[in-house]
């Protein structure tokens, strides 16, 4: 007689801890949308999906997981291409809200997205009203709203978020996301099924502000409320391309002078054959503008883009949600693509870089239209700052000074072979040096790591400290984290 598979009786085991709703296997229509990788070469297609209804549920799920054979991993919305060959936590039902206006505190669910934080924010909390006295700093607005410092694109989820640092649109006023000044606390199932805020175990909570995962499960955050201006000027200015030399001045010379940290911008390149809308054949720069003093001071800080010969304004005046919204179809190409990732951290940016690196997006279009096509290049302008404690009190050591984030993303369609596939990685690996040259300090971000990149390098002096850590919380090393035990 054959023997029984031991991985088939071990899902067995499984399913046997949880409720019918909570299992959800591969010949389900659910099951696609709810394992679906960012990167497609990151796709395993578990056996089986377990989406737990209640942390009783998750951990129970992970304390037998932990202890069975069983490759498994945790999954939020699939933007870190998290997957696993056996099992696959969906976390995504952990999507409770609670504001506490006395305390301007909020608890919310770990494995929702930042969409749905936002909205549940403004129906809790439309405006701030007269319970508060606001600080001179909003001498420039008069209608104010509670907001959390959440992610910029809104289609990502929290979990994620919090264990690689996380960038917002008020973080070069605010800090990163999992600052302590932003992130107070976090609820974890650990490996073995027991529960705990991370409060209780200081070293567990520093591990969780951008140590890159691997600590438990994240299931509840609180973050603090902040005052917020709701009438932001933001969005796009569309300016041809062929005054890149025009831009990049501008660009260059705007930053390099003091800016008000409620106010930040994106530059990218959007093709002529998606702006058939505006009557235009060829491509477009971008500068994706934010102001959050309002439309007569965004438009006086940004007169030198709105002046450049061509220059297309689609400026409004909205809410941060709002703003977060224009970023809201990113989860619409997810799965689509083999995807590798450079995002880096800097101090200055100058008009050479900007040139240099719209120049590198270019010539892999020449190179291969397919690879082009699968490929990002966003300047994430006045993005960043050094938080407002000392660096120690973070995980991830950003480099003091750093302002600006460049980040990098090649691809190609995920139906092309592993040639195709090895040359958008090697594009990845090679583009920090092609772009800022070979002898250039580089820093990638924890968000996007990828096993080219050096953890030593992003962790830098906490590096052996998160090593430790990840041996006390995950003694036999079975979660995926990018710092291995």
């Amino acid at each position: 007689m054959a023997n029984s598979d031991p991985g088939e009786d071990q899902l067995t085991t499984l399913q046997s801890l949880l409720h019918s709703d909570e299992i959800i296997t591969p010949d389900s229509a659910d099951y696609p949308p709810l394992v679906q990788t960012w990167a497609s070469q990151k796709q395993m297609n578990p056996r089986l999906l377990i989406r737990p209804n209640s942390i009783e549920s998750l951990s129970k799920a992970i304390a037998y997981l932990y202890s069975s054979s069983l490759d498994f991993a945790i999954y939020g919305h699939g933007f870190m291409s998290a997957s696993a060959k056996d099992v696959l936590v969906n976390t995504s039902s952990f999507d409770g809200f609670h504001l506490d206006k006395h305390s301007d505190l909020v608890t919310i669910g770990a494995g929702q997205t930042w969409a749905e934080v936002y909205r549940k924010l403004q129906e809790a909390a439309p405006d701030y009203g007269s319970e508060i006295t606001l600080p001179i700093t909003f001498k420039f607005q008069t209608d104010i709203i509670r907001e959390v410092v959440g992610a910029r694109t809104p289609c990502v989820g929290v979990a994620g978020t919090i264990i690689s640092g996380g960038f917002s649109w008020l973080s070069s006023e605010y800090g990163c996301i999992s600052d302590p000044a932003n992130m107070l606390d976090v609820k974890v199932v650990k490996y073995d099924g027991s529960v705990v805020w991370a409060s209780r175990e200081p070293e567990l909570l520093w591990a969780l502000r951008g140590g890159g995962g691997g600590f438990g499960v994240v299931v509840k955050v609180v973050l603090r409320v902040v005052p917020y201006p709701q009438n932001i000027w933001a969005g796009p200015i569309l300016i041809p391309r062929e005054q890149l030399q025009q831009v990049a001045e501008g660009i260059a010379r705007f930053v390099s002078e003091p800016v008000d940290p409620k106010i930040t911008m994106f530059l990218y390149v959007v093709k002529g054959r998606l702006l058939e809308s505006i009557g235009t054949d060829s491509d477009m720069l971008v500068i994706h503008a934010f102001d959050a003093h309002g439309e007569n001071h965004g438009r006086a800080s940004f007169q030198w883009a709105l002046d450049i010969a061509g220059a297309v304004d689609q400026t409004r005046v909205t809410t941060l949600a709002g703003v977060a919204d224009l970023q809201n179809k990113a989860h619409i190409v997810k799965g689509s693509m083999k995807q590798f990732w450079a995002p880096l951290l800097l101090r200055e940016i100058s008009k050479e870089t900007i040139i240099k690196a719209i120049q590198w997006s270019e010539d892999i279009q020449h190179l291969d239209k397919s690879l082009g096509d699968c490929t990002y290049l966003i300047f994430e302008l006045l993005s960043s700052r050094d938080p407002a404690g000392p660096i120690s009190s973070c995980a991830w050591p950003r480099p003091l000074g750093g302002k600006h984030i460049l980040l990098f993303g090649t691809g190609c369609p995920s139906g092309d072979g592993p040639d195709k596939e090895k040359l958008a990685r090697d594009l990845a690996i090679e583009v920090a040096s092609k772009v800022l040259g070979a002898d250039t300090e580089v820093n990638y971000l924890p968000s996007g790591f990828e096993d080219f990149h050096d953890p030593k390098k992003i962790w830098g002096p906490h590096f052996e400290q998160l090593r430790a850590l990840r041996r006390r919380y995950d003694p036999h090393g079975r979660f995926k984290a990018a710092v291995n035990v």
